[in-house]
């Protein structure tokens, strides 16, 4: 026992100088993207010229899709279709970037979330600032 407590100091001095803990203390070089929706998937019920509107889908049961109506832009080549379920890719998400402003045909003003795909995971300013702090080797 006595061996094991001369020896554990030694190592952590050993490890702490080879830069182990520090790798090991340094935060994660991304972060979730807070600015994701919680709602990431949507059923297109109206294709217009720059782009659809669409309804939110349970994230539960898919095939209901009675939610939130928001705006779809149009991407260059891509082609929208009634009935058309919007997802992000694997590493993306849907966040709300702006609005989109539309008259319906009974003449009333509306103003619906307009989506975006963006990255799931981005820059960690904590570990930005981790990297600017290490000694340079």
């Amino acid at each position: 026992m006595k061996k094991l407590l001369f020896i554990l100091p030694l190592l952590l001095v050993a490890c702490t100088e080879q830069g182990f803990v520090q790798k090991l203390s340094a935060p994660s070089e991304t972060i979730y993207n807070d600015k994701c929706a919680e709602i990431q998937e949507y059923r297109i019920f109206q294709v217009i010229d720059n782009g659809s509107l669409a309804m939110a889908c349970d994230s539960e049961y898919s095939d209901i899709c009675i939610g939130l109506t928001v705006f779809v832009p149009k991407i260059k080549g891509e082609i929208y279709y009634d009935d058309m379920v919007i997802k992000p890719k694997d590493n993306q998400c849907i966040i709300y970037d702006d609005v989109y402003r539309y008259t319906t045909n009974s003449g009333n003003n509306k103003t619906v979330p307009k989506l975006k795909f963006a990255d799931k995971h981005i820059p960690n300013p904590a570990y930005t600032e981790w990297v600017k702090s290490q000694p340079a080797n």
